[in-house]
């Protein structure tokens, strides 16, 4: 993705990076930079490439792929400078990924300052309620784009446009290239969802948020952050003056509860107890700072669910929508891809979810005992590579939320996939233990008679399975609609 507004040459780049200019001639420091990427197979001509430490290799080893498709000079650390060996305009620097937020920010043109851009952090929430104030804000006329788990999308000229993304928030290059590209059709809001690792990695640095919600915080991720301190420590980057105007903290949460009490930036709470907004959870009823009344009706599923949209809603309001307008758009809302996604229209009730954390879980198992008069059969698996510890935990809430409770296979990735469902189940599961995924799927469906729920929880949108580094084609939906249909459902 290429700049196109607000191009910079390749001597302003290197002056807000305090560099030295002398080992490039008066030509190259003229020449203009269309854009900057830490992937070299992303590099075209007139790109920087920056070549940054990683976990298993330097980025300095693809400095020959991106000389040959087109790069113009490289920012890298010393030992990028000493791997790379090439003849190529070097700009060396101490902490090369600090920087690279606040270059790409400005390589393409300070996109954040042109937009609203409201940030979402949380361990659970994030997708829906980017969702759905991206909703809210496209159905009420103002131009809107998400960026998150389910890839960075907009409309240009009437026409969608869908950028897939490996990561919940893109690396900072990739994003600040999809924030020019919606600056650049016109687009006047963005809902993006902001994980622990992109504040932790420097990610989102170079981003002026006009907003930031905090949803949740439970066991995840602490393969990364160690501790639930630190995990805690990189949400709480969010909430200050570097990054954000002002925010929006959902107080129920014990952390959200210290993050409020500690935050430095202008703050309203949420709450279904004592807050700025009030939630009855009771009958949906949002009340407002200054103590008027908004019932609403959602067509989402669980307290959890309806805490999400009355923060969206919150957040509408926040960012200039009109609260009532954002309740009446709410009734029609369709969803969010694999978070409590139907499949098939008959019976019994089949769900995909992406609840792959133990509070998820739990959370959304309590959910659904009002959704059926049978029983609740379900499906859930731990992913490889990931916070090993929270695979036991992971296990209870299958088994005490579920009246047939199903451990199987998520994406090893580089693990025993036996070796995960023994960390998952221990010696006390009480259910059935199917490595394969798709026989667990059809073993629950099985089981389900027209009265009962099936969940199949832990996949959610995912469209394919990781093993040993190979990602297949597997998609949670797809497979029980196969199943179904080979049983003459649907």
């Amino acid at each position: 993705m290429s700049v196109t507004d607000g191009a910079r040459s390749l001597r302003q780049v290197i002056d807000l990076l305090g560099a030295s200019t002398e080992s490039f001639s008066a030509a190259q420091l003229a020449t203009t930079v269309l854009g900057i990427t830490v992937e070299s197979s992303k590099v075209s001509n007139g790109f920087i490439f920056v070549a940054l430490p990683g976990e298993h290799t330097h980025g300095a080893h693809f400095v020959p792929d991106a000389l040959s498709r087109g790069a113009i000079a490289l920012i890298t650390d010393e030992e990028g400078e000493r791997i790379s060996g090439l003849q190529i305009p070097m700009v060396k620097i101490k902490k090369v990924r600090e920087m690279v937020g606040a270059l790409s920010s400005f390589v393409y043109g300070d996109p954040s300052t042109s937009m609203q851009v409201v940030a979402v952090t949380g361990t659970n929430g994030k997708t829906t309620v980017t969702s759905l104030l991206e909703y809210f804000w496209n159905r009420s006329g103002i131009s809107a784009g998400v960026i998150g788990t389910l890839g960075a999308r907009f409309y240009t000229e009437g026409k969608l446009v869908s950028l897939p993304s490996a990561r919940t928030t893109p690396e900072s290059c990739e994003l600040q290239a999809e924030l020019a590209l919606m600056r650049d059709a016109g687009v006047k809001a963005v809902a993006m969802e902001v994980s622990s690792h992109a504040l932790s990695l420097h990610r989102v640095d170079g981003i002026h948020f006009k907003l930031a919600l905090f949803t949740n915080l439970s066991q995840d991720h602490l393969d990364f952050h160690h501790t639930m301190e630190e995990y805690f420590l990189a949400k709480s980057k969010l909430f200050t003056s570097i990054f954000s105007e002002c925010a929006l903290i959902n107080v129920d949460d014990s952390y959200g509860k210290r993050l409020f009490a500690d935050c430095e930036i202008s703050s309203v709470s949420i709450s279904s107890a004592v807050g700025d907004w009030q939630l009855s959870l009771s009958n949906l009823e949002l009340t407002s700072p200054s103590g008027k009344r908004h019932i609403f009706e959602s067509p989402l599923v669980g307290d959890f669910n309806q805490m999400n949209a009355a923060m969206a809603l919150v957040a509408f309001a926040q960012t200039g929508g009109n609260i009532d307008e954002g309740i009446e758009l709410l009734r029609s809302f369709p969803g969010v891809p694999g978070r409590l996604e139907r499949v098939g229209n008959g019976a019994p009730l089949i769900l995909v979810d992406y609840a792959h954390t133990p509070d998820a879980v739990t959370r959304v198992l309590a959910s659904l005992r009002s959704h059926t008069s049978g029983r609740i059969i379900a499906v859930l698996g731990c992913g490889g590579d990931r916070d090993p510890l929270k695979r036991p935990e992971m296990g209870r809430a299958l088994q005490e939320g579920a009246d047939i409770a199903i451990a199987t296979s998520d994406n090893p990735r580089s693990e025993d996939p036996a070796a995960i469902l023994a960390a998952m189940c221990g010696e006390n599961f009480n259910g059935s233990q199917i490595l394969d995924r798709r026989e667990a799927i059809s073993y629950a469906i099985s089981q389900a008679t027209d009265v009962d729920l099936v969940l199949i929880a832990g996949k959610g949108h995912e469209q394919g399975q990781e093993v040993d580094g190979v990602i297949t084609p597997f998609d949670d939906r797809e497979v029980a609609l196969e199943i179904l249909a080979k049983r003459g459902r649907s």
